[in-house]
């Protein structure tokens, strides 16, 4: 009895570490930032690059200092842009559902230090942070 019970245990435990079966493919964990937690860092002087992946008109109307604009639409193709070598940092308007599309897809690509901005641009402007026009 006891060893069924460490068993169940250890599947319990273990088994949400595992890929998904039945077909579904394993998708990696979103990693966020949030804007204040972004600044520290891009005051450290660590490469990073900020990806607007909103269209290109709200990206002339604003955005994150030094960030280059790859729409979500272009993304695919525009793929070697984003350097191998530095903490990507990606961004939409709100939230993190225009980013995690864009996340996802590089990370299935190799990219591997990319993250999401909590609350995109909009939370960027909300903290008070410097944009570029």
């Amino acid at each position: 009895m006891r060893a069924a019970r460490s068993l169940v245990l250890a599947v319990a435990l273990f088994a949400p570490l595992a890929p998904a079966s039945a077909g579904h493919p394993w998708t990696p964990p979103l990693l966020t930032i949030d804007a204040e937690s972004l600044r520290g860092l891009a005051a450290t002087g660590r490469p990073l690059l900020a990806v607007d992946v909103r269209p290109l008109e709200a990206y002339e109307g604003g955005r994150l200092p030094g960030a280059r604009s790859i729409p979500l639409s272009s993304l695919t193709a525009r793929r070697g842009e984003v350097p191998a070598d530095a903490l990507v940092v990606l961004y939409g308007a709100t939230g993190v559902e225009e980013a995690k599309i864009a996340y996802r897809y590089l990370r299935s690509t190799g990219h591997a230090s990319v993250v999401v901005l909590e609350g995109g641009f909009d939370a960027w402007q909300a903290q008070g942070y410097g944009v570029e026009r």
